[in-house]
């Protein structure tokens, strides 16, 4: 969106999706996107998949660790 200078309406008016999903993706609140809507919105762009998302693994809780056996 930088590059092409676009604003988050401009962007899901190009790649026919709503507002709020352009929104949650730029601000990464995102948990749930159609895999139509980010092929719609790669295409507008002109880039790929790989160039919006990027995965982030979870910290792990410590809460996570498995129980340990006494012995």
């Amino acid at each position: 969106m930088r590059r092409d200078q676009l604003k988050t309406t401009e962007l899901a008016r190009l790649a026919h999706v709503n507002r709020s999903t352009v929104a949650a993706l730029t601000r990464d609140r995102a948990t749930r996107v159609d895999l139509a809507a980010l092929e719609r919105i790669c295409t507008a762009l002109g880039c790929g998949l790989g160039d919006l998302l990027e995965i982030v693994p979870d910290e792990p809780r410590q809460n996570d660790n498995p129980p340990r056996l006494r012995g």
